[in-house]
Order: C-alpha cells, then structure tokens, then sequence
C-alpha cells in the first residue's frame, strides 16, 4: 500500500475517532489532515504492509490529537457580536429608494444566511469573519483557535462553498 491508498483509507477512520472525543465534524476533520499530515512526514519509516500497526496508530494519533485540541483554550471562545457584523453589510450610500429597498432585502436574505451559518458552524463563522471582514491575518485567527495556518484556510474555504451553496438556492 502506498501513501496514496493509505490516506484514502485512513482518513475518514482518524476523522471519526477525533470526533469521538471532540463531538464536532469540523473539528474531527481538522484533527485528521494534522495526524495523516504527521503519517506523510513519516512515510518513509512507516510500513504500510502491517495494517493492524497502521489501525493502532492511526487510532491513537487521532484520540491524542483530539485530546489536545480540546485541551486549547481556544476551543472555547467567545463569538464576534452580531450587530458589528450587520455594520459591515449595511455600510452603503443609495441614489434612489428602489435601489434601497432591493439592497435591504437581500441584505436582509444575507443576515439570515449568515445567521443560519454561525448557528451551523460557530467556528468556521467566527474565522470567516475574523479573515474576511475583520482583515485579522491568517496567523494571528490560527494562532487564537488553536490551529495552523492551513487549518484556518481550510475553514475559510469550506464557510465559502457553505455560503455559496445556501445563496444559490434562492438566487440560483
């Protein structure tokens, strides 16, 4: 088995141990790039012909990650308030009402996609917005979440496609 068939199969097993300590897919799924990460630094001293050995590792690199993450003070932080965020979509000028009105309503249609977004994925909204609104740097957002710099990019990512797909429903 090569690096390519190992990651295609353990992937998904370390993402479902991790969230079995942490109780939070994207989570779980952060955990599992980090230790399948640490398993492709160490791919030339890893034999991949003794899968009770991978099962075992993979395991135990998955629980102790996971444990670590939950371990992280900023697994538990405080959310950006709400009403700072409205400020930043509602920050336009308007030359005629109809143009307000329409810009009302779909600002309106973006608080409650943005809404059901932070109640969905706390985490990934917080980072989004931190990123892309806030202009904090990708270093200092891993830094406070406890995660790196791909960690960070990944969610960014991943909030993008979220909104996207949710947007798309209404306005296709």
């Amino acid at each position: 088995m090569n690096y390519d068939q190992f990651y295609l199969k353990y992937r998904k097993i370390a993402r479902i141990y991790a969230y079995g300590v942490l109780k939070d897919w994207h989570i779980a799924d952060d955990v599992s790039q980090d230790v399948l990460y640490k398993m492709y630094i160490m791919k030339n001293d890893l034999n991949f012909e003794n899968e009770k050995m991978l099962d075992a590792f993979i395991r135990r690199s998955a629980v102790n990650k996971a444990l670590d993450y939950r371990k992280k003070a900023s697994f538990r932080h405080e959310f950006s308030c709400q009403e700072e965020i409205a400020s930043f979509l509602n920050y336009e000028t308007y030359d005629d009402a109809e143009t307000e009105l329409i810009s009302k309503e779909e600002n309106e249609f973006m608080n409650m996609i943005l809404e059901k977004f932070r109640a969905e994925q706390p985490m990934n909204y917080e980072i989004l917005i931190q990123v892309k609104f806030a202009g904090i740097p990708v270093e200092t957002v891993a830094r406070e979440f406890g995660l790196t710099k791909s960690g960070v990019n990944n969610r960014i990512y991943k909030a993008k496609r979220w909104l996207k797909e949710h947007y798309r429903k209404i306005y296709g």
